[in-house]
């Protein structure tokens, strides 16, 4: 069902994923300034005490890593550029940066001659140190950097403006885990206040900027673990579906389609949660209830909620039932393969948004437990992964819903942010000592699938027969 159903879609998007500060490394070079991750990790709060100064070696190992993506037979390549790489403060002001201007532009060149269509965040977590999203001012600054890469980078079509708000405000700014580190009740609500404004301000330069042009597109990415209600047959559970769903993604999601928060959310949130100006709402619904060219969908792993002490608004977050995980588990403490999940989600997404289209921009999943390469490189499990989560993407399809791509994270180990280099998403095995790339089992699979599907690749990898890995 898979090739038949996703790969009779016309111009649908196959892809790998990275982002910028994950695998780039050359945190000081090329005239690049620093970053809050930078700040986070030199203050040692990652995992182990590790840092993003050298990752992958993207910054000097980056042709190669493209040809990985044509390798594997992928007709996209989605990626984020540095906000302090092009466009760094200087003296206090932000300033181009024409080193870090090629680096992107050398990419973009490189991916046109492959035939592979670059798919690049503007903001993937990795924030100038001098901004800070609780401030208002970060809105024009974020705007200011949208247009310099607009500006900048006429040959990008497909852009997406930011990456997970619901992750980085909420880690960043309520529980302190992830940069800039910060502890607080109610602060995460200001940061997403601060990025729907941004996102909107932005989208609505670009559509007056694009809209007598044709493919160009931008979208906003909002990720969520679908959960399962505990028990089925209470009904108070299963209202913690929904409750849970609205409170992450319709945080977001409420007002860039609806103009307003979600009531359920200031339900919870009360006073704390701030209100949009009458002008402010009327730019959130400036994009005709379409604040977006298409709707980017982040997601990972099944969950059960529940309803403690009859309180479905506050739904409990488990993975455990009878004494069995929900799905498999993984590296990743909060990461159960649950095929269905997806579905579900995308049936939510599609239900009350009706989004023009859907970008599946996120999925993947880390090791069972184990990463020694030998282990990691015969991934099997991620094969089986991969192939039940398409199944059920196939069936939203079916179903209607209007997904249009499906990009896999990752295209390479890399920097998992507070996890540091514990935890391997990656289809392409990478010692971080010497920097050589091994393929792994899964992007032979992928080879051979895009192969199925029509996608042209055009260079396979020498020496191997990939069809005895499908199935």
């Amino acid at each position: 069902m898979i090739v038949e159903t996703l790969g009779a879609i016309p111009d649908f998007r196959w892809g790998a994923a990275t982002s910028a500060y994950q695998v780039e490394g050359a945190w000081n070079e090329g005239g690049r300034a620093e970053s809050i991750w930078d700040v986070f990790c030199h203050s040692g709060r990652a995992l182990s005490g590790v840092t993003g100064d050298v990752a992958c070696d993207h910054y000097h190992n980056w042709q190669s890593d493209l040809g990985l993506v044509a390798q594997y037979g992928f007709n996209t390549y989605r990626f984020s550029i540095s906000w302090t790489r092009v466009f760094p403060f200087v003296n206090g002001k932000p300033t181009p940066n024409q080193e870090g201007i090629d680096f992107y532009k050398n990419i973009l060149a490189e991916l046109q001659s492959r035939g592979i269509t670059p798919m690049v965040t503007m903001f993937h977590w990795d924030l100038p140190k001098q901004l800070d999203w609780r401030s208002p001012d970060v809105v024009d600054h974020f705007q200011d950097y949208a247009k310099f890469l607009l500006d900048t980078f006429p040959e990008v079509k497909l852009w997406i403006s930011v990456n997970e708000p619901f992750t980085f405000c909420l880690l960043g700014y309520h529980i302190g885990i992830h940069a800039p580190g910060v502890r607080s009740p109610y602060d995460h609500y200001k940061c997403g206040h601060h990025v729907l404004l941004a996102h909107a301000k932005t989208f609505d330069m670009f559509q007056k900027r694009f809209s007598s042009e044709s493919g160009y597109k931008m979208g906003a990415v909002l990720n969520f673990d679908f959960p399962q209600p505990l028990d089925p047959t209470n009904p108070e559970d299963v209202q913690s579906v929904q409750a849970n769903a609205v409170e992450q993604i319709g945080w977001f999601g409420d007002p860039l389609f609806f103009g307003d928060y979600p009531k359920e959310l200031r339900l919870i949130a009360g006073d704390n949660l701030p209100n949009f100006t009458a002008a402010e709402k009327s730019l959130l619904l400036s994009g005709a209830n379409h604040p977006m060219s298409f709707y980017g969908l982040n997601t990972y792993s099944g969950k059960y909620v529940s309803a403690p002490d009859h309180d479905p608004l506050h739904p409990f977050v488990q993975f455990w039932k009878d004494g069995k995980p929900i799905g498999e588990r993984f590296i990743s403490s909060w990461l159960y393969g649950v095929p269905q999940e997806i579905l579900h989600h995308l049936r939510w997404v599609n239900n009350r948004y009706r989004p023009r289209q859907i970008y599946i921009t996120e999925n993947g999943c880390s090791d069972p437990g184990r990463t020694q390469l030998e282990y990691t490189v015969n991934d099997w499990y991620r094969i089986a992964f991969f192939r039940d989560y398409l199944a059920n993407v196939a069936q939203a399809v079916k179903e209607g819903i209007p997904v249009q791509g499906y990009i896999v994270w990752s295209l390479m180990d890399n920097f998992e942010w507070a996890d540091g280099y514990a935890r391997r998403f990656g289809i392409t095995y990478v010692d971080f000592q010497t920097q050589k790339r091994t393929p792994k089992l899964s992007a032979f699979w992928w080879l051979h699938l895009n192969e199925r599907m029509g996608v042209p690749s055009p260079t396979a990898i020498s020496g191997v027969d990939a069809a005895h890995v499908y199935k």
